[in-house]
């Protein structure tokens, strides 16, 4: 019993250790990106010794895909919650459904903006974790959203737009205020950098 409470113990605190890096991690490569990101800075900012990043994770290039992997996963958890609230109503409306996923991602992106910084910072050139992005998680964004909007198009509803331009003004539009908030908030003021307003916009201009 002893035994089985100290393997416990150990699970949760490499547990802890893992989640304190990754969380330091998106920080350090959202603000400097990848070549100017520094282990010693993530493990300073997590607590943890430099060589406990090796051992809980492997080499910096095997951190950016953990960091990466666990933003985008976190973003899927949040938009798929929603999505399996609506599987409970008797009639699914595919516009408000589509609605519900826009506002997630905008609130989603207001208390984590650390993913679409770092997406920013990787797409200037051509790359090994740009091919990564877009192999493993942008592919799959793509192709999900082609199906709910082909949804949302069968009401009579988006008709003036495809699922290519709904994308781009999801990663662009969408997050905008919160990725660049350092420069919209004193330029446009707060209201601008609130989920809430912001939401709202973003609905009107996909959906009308």
């Amino acid at each position: 019993m002893v035994e089985k409470q100290a393997l416990r113990k150990r699970h949760e605190s490499s547990g802890m250790v893992l989640g304190a890096i990754l969380d330091a991690s998106a920080e350090e490569f959202a603000a400097h990106g990848f070549a100017g990101a520094s282990t010693r800075n993530i493990a300073e900012c997590a607590g943890v010794f430099q060589a406990q990043i090796g051992y809980h994770i492997g080499n910096k290039d095997e951190l950016w895909k953990r960091t990466v992997d666990r933003l985008f996963d976190r973003l899927r958890a949040d938009l798929e919650e929603g999505l399996a609230g609506s599987l409970d109503v008797a009639v699914v409306d595919p516009v408000s459904v589509f609605a519900d996923v826009i506002r997630r991602h905008v609130h989603h992106t207001a208390r984590h903006p650390e993913l679409h910084r770092i997406i920013a910072m990787e797409v200037t050139t051509a790359s090994a974790r740009t091919k990564y992005l877009l192999n493993n998680h942008v592919r799959p964004v793509v192709a999900a959203l082609q199906m709910a909007w082909a949804d949302v198009q069968s009401t009579g509803h988006g008709l003036d737009k495809s699922a290519e331009d709904v994308f781009l003004m999801m990663i662009s539009l969408a997050p905008l205020p919160f990725v660049q908030a350092p420069l919209i908030r004193p330029l446009l003021g707060k209201d601008f950098c609130t989920p809430a307003i912001h939401a709202e916009k973003v609905v009107k201009w996909i959906l009308g």
